[in-house]
């Protein structure tokens, strides 16, 4: 009980942040614009069910914890930003910071662009690996669900996947804040242990596929110093955040 008095009142103090209407959930109808900062932003999104679902975890619930985020955050890199969400309130949390949004499919990508246009996101239509390549994407269902695989360069729908090395390189070497949710990619981006050490912090959606249990997250996460400090799970997948320990040990 305590726990959902203070989610509400958590998501009550968001909304006012973001000057959108809210009392409870159940009654909650998706606005067409938010306050970042002191400008007013024109929502644009498709009629889909995980819109509203993405809504109150980046806005109403801030389920990524940028609030909680005390130290000076220059860059922040969202990959799978999908409309954008995630890069609207990390420009509302950190006003100052260079925002990098990732998002390769191409029906979500429209909504990001409008988004985000007006409010300074550098916006990539690129998918995000250990390596550089190409990927299809597979969007049958809401666009935030949509997942990618591996194709080969020239095939109908081909998206170039570009490494997270060189995302690192083209944010000037560091990250401060890196956000990850890919629909199961992220296994992928464990696999080059290289450029997770210019990464401050993580937050991510993780999605556990086939056999994978979320022990392999945590294993994977501690093979790249990561320490996992929160964990929210819905069974097949869930929300960490993490830290980077080499970087928290200097002051990062």
């Amino acid at each position: 009980m305590i726990r959902r008095v203070l989610r509400h009142f958590r998501r009550v103090s968001n909304a006012k942040r973001f000057a959108v209407p809210y009392s409870r959930a159940a009654n909650f109808q998706m606005p067409r614009s938010i306050r970042v900062r002191n400008q007013d932003v024109n929502l644009s999104y498709p009629d889909e069910n995980g819109v509203s679902a993405d809504f109150f975890t980046c806005f109403l619930s801030d389920e990524y914890g940028l609030a909680q985020i005390s130290s000076n955050v220059g860059i922040v890199v969202d990959i799978g930003a999908n409309v954008g969400f995630f890069s609207l309130a990390a420009r509302s949390y950190f006003p100052d910071a260079k925002i990098h949004a990732f998002e390769p499919n191409p029906r979500a990508l429209r909504y990001l662009l409008e988004n985000v246009k007006n409010v300074v996101v550098e916006v990539y239509a690129e998918a995000v690996g250990a390596s550089d390549g190409w990927v299809s994407i597979r969007d049958s269902g809401d666009s935030n669900l949509a997942q990618t695989v591996v194709a080969a360069q020239g095939a109908p729908g081909a998206v170039r996947q570009v490494s997270l090395s060189s995302i690192v390189e083209r944010c000037g070497g560091c990250v401060d804040v890196a956000k990850i949710d890919c629909e199961g990619a992220e296994w992928d981006l464990f696999l080059d242990a290289t450029p997770w050490q210019k990464i401050g912090q993580l937050r991510m959606e993780y999605h556990l596929s086939g056999n994978r249990k979320f022990e392999d997250v945590v294993t994977a996460l501690q093979r790249l110093n990561f320490e996992i400090f929160r964990h929210n799970s819905s069974g097949a997948w869930g929300t960490i955040w993490a830290r980077n320990r080499a970087l928290r040990m200097r002051g990062g």
